[in-house]
């Protein structure tokens, strides 16, 4: 596995200014990273040499990471160390006994401050709702890191909200890099879809799993219903890696080429036609990329608050907004003709993209009206995160569904709510998307706890404290979580204690 493009070719290249070029260092890097994470792996979850990539039902290398729910646990908890989570050990254990692992898709997080019920965040899209199939069905989510990610972590309590405020005093959050020896942090994210019988499984890579149905009742409740096993096939893989050339990561992002768009003239392997898996041809005039509506978990004055999958089974219909670059798309072609020699299901997945940042200290446009007389585009968007990162926009259909509006005001997408007091929300209209790196130069770590007058701590309805998170985080006011969502979003708090 790749620690990092090549720099003396990156700084070659950049000293010609030729980008291009660094580009595809970049995405060669990408698909260098996919396929060694999906190589078949030993008992120590090191690649296995006697295996090919036409063996992908056995356990697989990023099937050793950990996954994010067992490192951020209920009430701030101590993670087990590395290697004693229920993931690795069955992985562990079905490497001996040469079969596939099953996988959970049904984990809950927290509820957000002010919420009294939890969100199965592993069937919504971050900052978003559920995606829907042609079958109806949900895509299910799930996150993992690296050992070099979980130690820090785990070194340094980042797993707990009390563990981020006490850090943050003294130190900023900065995730390691590869040394060339060892490598630097890695997060993944993957999107399953529940296969149905018009999907062709040879077609994906596949994972038994047990997934928890979000059900509603009559009024909107969710009510709790056991977990099912359903045959998921990968639909998505976002990778991520923070290395010397990029601290602000290099961010890589895969789908299943049927996703969007299918040679309806090629068929599958039971003699049927293609058919995309988030696309209807025959429903050409619906909307495209809509976030359905909400329709469970009422508040008090009767809104819907949430989605249940059995209320949510109209098929989304997604569109790729921006097109894949050419060079990337014969790259694409290159490594999937090999991967076809191969026998390998990987032949039946691209690269959407790889993000990287050109000159890492170049400094970030402020956004807002009052710059440079009534706007501050197209700078602030070009420019909104450090870095000269490039491609400006990048986004993976199965995860990043509903950020693709295209023509909007340009005040959201500056990402306003960072605004410095006083200062007014853009109202230029520009085109736009979103990013990986866009998106997560947003995450913040908690630094204190929000008090009252008197300078109490203030507890919400579910008793807990309400933490602060840092300046380029939502909501927040000072630090910085150095382009992880997980400390923000998956981090707990002990409970107050009452008496």
């Amino acid at each position: 596995m790749p620690y990092d493009v090549d720099r003396n070719a990156l700084n070659h290249y950049l000293e010609r200014n030729d980008i291009p070029s660094a580009q595809r260092l970049f995405d060669i890097f990408s698909w260098n990273m996919f396929i060694s994470l999906n190589w078949p792996a030993a008992r120590n979850g090191q690649p296995d040499a006697n295996k090919s990539l036409s063996d992908l039902q056995l356990p697989l290398r990023w099937e050793f990471f950990r996954e994010a729910d067992s490192i951020f646990l209920p009430d701030g908890a101590q993670p087990k160390p590395w290697g004693e989570s229920k993931a690795w050990l069955g992985a562990e254990a079905k490497v001996k006994e040469d079969k596939p692992p099953v996988r959970d898709l049904w984990m809950t997080r927290k509820a957000d401050p002010g919420e009294d019920h939890q969100v199965l965040d592993e069937s919504f899209q971050a900052f978003s709702g559920p995606l829907v199939d042609q079958n109806g069905k949900w895509v299910r989510y799930e996150v993992l890191v690296n050992k070099t990610e979980f130690d820090y972590l785990y070194r340094n309590q980042l797993y707990s909200i009390d563990g981020q405020v006490a850090f943050s005093k003294n130190h900023m959050v900065d995730f390691p890099v590869d040394d060339g020896k060892r490598h630097g942090c890695i997060e993944i994210k993957l999107a399953w879809k529940q296969l149905g019988p018009d999907d062709d499984p040879t077609r994906f890579l596949i994972r038994k799993a047990y997934v928890q149905h979000v059900i509603a009742d009559g009024k909107g409740n969710i009510i709790k219903t056991k977990p099912t096993l359903e045959t998921m096939g990968l639909v998505g893989m976002h990778v991520s890696v923070r290395t010397q050339s990029s601290p602000t990561w290099i961010w890589a992002t895969f789908e299943q080429i049927d996703n969007v768009n299918a040679n309806d003239l090629e068929k599958d392997s039971k003699g049927r036609p293609l058919h995309p898996n988030f696309f209807n041809p025959a429903a050409p005039t619906k909307l495209v990329n809509q976030l359905p509506p909400m329709n469970a978990v009422p508040d008090a004055k009767g809104h819907f608050t949430s989605w249940a999958e059995n209320r949510t089974t109209n098929p989304t219909q997604v569109l790729q907004v921006l097109p894949v670059p050419a060079a990337t798309e014969a790259l694409n072609d290159q490594v999937r003709t090999l991967l076809k020699g191969q026998g390998s299901v990987l032949q039946y997945y691209r690269l959407i993209g790889t993000q990287w940042p050109v000159h890492p200290g170049f400094p970030a446009f402020a956004g807002g009206s009052s710059v440079t007389g009534g706007t501050s585009t197209p700078e602030s968007i070009l420019y909104k995160i450090p870095g000269k990162v490039v491609p400006v926009y990048l986004v993976n259909t199965t995860m990043e569904t509903y950020f693709q509006k295209g023509n909007q005001v340009a005040g959201p997408l500056e990402e306003d709510d960072r605004l410095p007091q006083g200062e007014t929300s853009d109202q230029a209209m520009v085109f736009g998307t979103e990013s990986c790196n866009g998106c997560h130069f947003s995450a913040g770590v908690a630094v204190g706890f929000k008090t009252d007058e008197n300078g109490r701590e203030i507890v919400d309805s579910n008793g807990l404290r309400i933490p602060v998170y840092g300046k380029n985080g939502n909501f927040g006011q000072t630090g910085n979580g150095n382009f992880s969502w997980l400390l923000q979003l998956r981090a707990q708090s002990r409970p107050v204690k009452t008496h």
